[in-house]
């Protein structure tokens, strides 16, 4: 059996609420314990703070974040309870990050980064882990690149980071919310994808795009999936050919790679278990061999 992969994950997690966002990942964290044959080991992240938040939020936002008393966010009521969810699953991406760069491969059972911008939240994002996590990984490697497979771009990610040099930035989506438009077109990729024939195609041109990265940062969102909030011919076997693309080409090249889940939504008339056993599939790939 091959060596245990660390994937980051602690009860904060997860809220009893009615969005995914912020309940899926207690589903996917328990089928992850109930699979004896899948080499992962949960491991608590350390928080994310509000000093190392600065470095991808502005003050005057993470002053709303953490005010004391009513409030709404975009993952729901401003809370204790939620503003702990919060830090929890930041500070797992940018953990995921530093484990992959030691180990070749991790993840964080994290939801709701790509939107949030430098002075909001948007979207059921309210603080971008995966900013945080690329200035992670920055600290050790002279590139990272960010591979976002949601159903919706990314827009948030590329307002703080699109100027950034030593990111590069793969953006393909099934539908145009946040959609955004490349400043450094030799750096960044970005594209819409109708048909669900050119899915495939459309990630491998992706990767291809963040050839000679040292790090990548996979938003591996499972909207896409015709009955997650998706594009209807996206299937599961399609989505787990995704996994196996990208984990593989990543593997291929030694390339350090950390996933977020991203989104899934029941939208489709999927329970929330569903929800979570098509996120397993990226755990599957992550794990594999």
């Amino acid at each position: 059996m091959s060596p245990s992969v660390n994937i980051y994950y602690s009860d904060e997690y997860a809220l009893a609420t009615g969005l995914e966002t912020v309940t899926k990942s207690a589903e996917v964290a328990a089928a992850i314990v109930a699979d004896p044959a899948l080499a992962v080991r949960l491991v608590a992240p350390a928080p994310a703070t509000r000093a190392e938040l600065r470095a991808v939020h502005e003050d005057s936002y993470l002053r709303t974040v953490f005010a004391a008393g009513p409030g709404e966010l975009p993952t729901g009521p401003r809370t204790p309870a939620l503003r702990r969810s919060l830090l929890a699953s930041t500070g797992g991406m940018r953990d995921a990050v530093a484990e992959a760069l030691r180990a070749g491969r991790s993840g964080s059972l994290s939801s709701g980064l790509h939107h949030a911008r430098r002075g909001a939240g948007e979207g059921f994002c309210t603080l971008n882990g995966l900013a945080l996590g690329a200035l992670r990984a920055l600290r050790d490697v002279a590139s990272v690149g960010i591979l976002d497979l949601d159903a919706h771009f990314g827009g948030g990610t590329f307002e703080i980071l699109g100027e950034h040099p030593q990111v590069r930035l793969a953006d393909v989506s099934v539908n145009g919310y946040d959609q955004w438009e490349p400043t450094a077109p030799a750096r960044h990729h970005v594209e819409l994808v109708t048909d669900p024939a050119a899915y495939l195609d459309a990630v491998s041109r992706a990767l291809r795009s963040l050839e000679g990265v040292r790090c990548v940062l996979y938003n591996a969102g499972m909207d896409v999936h015709e009955r997650a909030g998706g594009l209807k011919g996206l299937t599961t076997e399609v989505v787990r050919r995704r996994e196996a693309l990208v984990f593989g080409w990543a593997r291929g090249r030694g390339i350090p790679i950390a996933f977020a889940l991203a989104g899934g939504y029941r939208w489709g008339g999927l329970t929330l278990a569903q929800v979570a056993a098509l996120h397993l599939e990226t755990v599957r790939a992550c794990a594999a061999d």
